[in-house]
């Protein structure tokens, strides 16, 4: 949802195994906000592609679980209007994947404006096809996914960059989201995503602030 706007250079920078799990959470989530995923996307969670089973129990692996095992069962049809009832409806839809929804203090619009103006030191944009707001979880967790992994003619941006970002634009306003989720009654599905969010988010923000 995000596009480069400049060159930084052409070398192209390697990115340690963790930060390419970060970056590969980030789009999960970012996908799965965006809209209901592709038949292909759920068998690979069912499949559990995306994270190993070892390790402790935690919060985030326990999530993991839930969502990979929901992926198997979910009707794929139920799964889309699950989403369209929730995220997109008619009129205001029960639960808004906008940050300025959840931000108190400055109306929406200079929140936007002041997102714009990050996006653009960054050297980045909205690409023209999008028509969402900046401030869209999908489009704040592909900024991160690219500040985190870069591209091949932008390198990843530096740790206490990817922590700023984080720390002003998703973690005050992500656990609204996330508990807004499982409060909607038409939720099962986006439950289980709701429950990863919070707990990878909960991991980035603790992650972070010792980094």
């Amino acid at each position: 949802m995000v596009t480069a706007t400049t060159q930084v250079r052409d070398t192209k920078v390697e990115v340690a195994p963790e930060d390419r799990t970060r970056a590969v959470m980030y789009a999960l989530i970012g996908n799965l906000f965006f809209g209901p995923p592709s038949k292909a996307l759920s068998a690979a969670i069912a499949r559990g592609d995306a994270m190993s089973e070892e390790g402790t129990d935690t919060a985030f692996r326990r999530a993991w679980k839930a969502l990979r095992d929901v992926a198997a069962t979910s009707d794929p049809d139920a799964v889309r209007r699950e989403y369209d009832t929730v995220f997109v409806s008619v009129g205001r839809a029960p639960v808004s994947l906008y940050g300025s929804c959840y931000r108190a203090g400055l109306p929406a619009e200079k929140q936007l404006a002041g997102l714009r103006d990050e996006l653009a030191q960054l050297g980045l944009a909205r690409r023209e096809a999008r028509g969402e707001p900046e401030d869209h979880i999908s489009a704040l967790c592909d900024v991160m996914r690219f500040l985190i992994a870069g591209d091949d003619a932008t390198p990843p941006a530096a740790l206490h960059v990817q922590r700023d970002f984080f720390e002003r634009n998703i973690q005050p306003w992500y656990a609204g989201l996330c508990d807004a989720v499982h409060e909607a009654v038409d939720t099962t599905f986006y439950k289980r995503v709701a429950d990863l969010a919070k707990a990878f988010f909960e991991i980035e923000a603790e992650s972070l602030q010792i980094a």
